[in-house]
């Protein structure tokens, strides 16, 4: 697990990111508002996705998260994308082949998290309510009915093709405004409509934030610790730029223990010297 500085990619000049997925940067840019993928150790392999549908607007424009369907790089116009969109955080589906954006408003609004899991997009909204966008035919099914927590934000990941739901827990924090402080992880069963809780996890560790949600084993990783969740600060206090009041929150929480350890990696001092805030990136 290394460190890398966006101040030194100068594909990524004048751009904040909202997103990492299958070895992609996924970043806006803050003037034109041009989408682009950028493959950051090999800054040759730049695409620019078509946002006139955002740009025709009259809503800010602001994407909050956004995945791919695929790696763009096995296939140029065979992938699609998901954004999380505008002040109602609505799904917004990008089709590569048409260069084409559709704003999804059989979903709903208010989401949190999306996931490219078994061929098809998963997206959670702030409630727990659970969408299936199926993207041969951009159909919207709901697949999971919402519950009431006492979180504030949702996530998905997909382990060992098992889909997963992970609430994350804040509390007000007297010098920076809100902390993380606890997580709880869930397994569903989405044909009974069932799910458990899930109290440790050994083998693998998840990583969460504003990148694509995603695991990698313990034993095979260097640097990564088992039955833990690995976090970066995805709240929007202000809803458009990054700022140290809301990109200060990450840490390690240990599962075990149920505690929030500090990243050795990044500390709160390093971030008033970033021009975007810490995103995890695996290639």
């Amino acid at each position: 697990m290394k460190r890398h500085h966006l101040n030194n990619l100068k594909a990524a000049k004048g751009k904040k990111i909202c997103g990492s997925s299958a070895g992609w940067l996924i970043m806006v840019d803050k003037t034109s508002q041009i989408i682009s993928l950028i493959k950051p150790f090999n800054t040759a392999q730049i695409i620019q996705l078509n946002v006139s549908f955002f740009t025709k607007t009259k809503q800010p424009f602001h994407v909050y998260k956004a995945i791919l369907s695929s790696d763009s790089e096995l296939d140029p116009f065979n992938f699609s994308v998901l954004a999380i969109s505008g002040e109602k955080r609505q799904l917004a589906y990008y089709n590569a082949r048409s260069q084409t954006w559709t704003l999804l408003h059989a979903a709903g609004s208010c989401y949190d998290d999306m996931i490219s899991h078994n061929g098809k997009f998963y997206a959670a909204d702030e409630y727990g309510k659970i969408c299936l966008i199926d993207y041969s035919n951009l159909s919207v099914r709901v697949v999971f009915d919402r519950w009431f927590f006492g979180g504030k934000k949702v996530y998905l990941v997909s382990i060992d093709e098992q889909l997963f739901v992970i609430f994350r827990y804040l509390k007000e924090n007297p010098y920076f405004g809100y902390e993380t402080y606890k997580f709880q992880v869930f397994m569903l069963n989405l044909e009974e409509q069932k799910y458990s809780m899930i109290g440790k996890f050994p083998e693998f560790a998840i990583f969460l934030g504003q990148n694509h949600s995603t695991w990698l084993p313990a034993d095979a990783t260097k640097g990564v610790i088992g039955d833990s969740i690995y976090f970066t600060d995805d709240h929007h206090s202000n809803g458009l730029e990054h700022t140290v009041i809301d990109g200060h929150d990450m840490g390690l929480y240990d599962m075990e223990y149920n505690r929030v350890v500090p990243l050795q990696c990044c500390n709160r001092d390093h971030l008033h010297h970033v021009c975007s805030r810490p995103i995890w990136f695996v290639r």
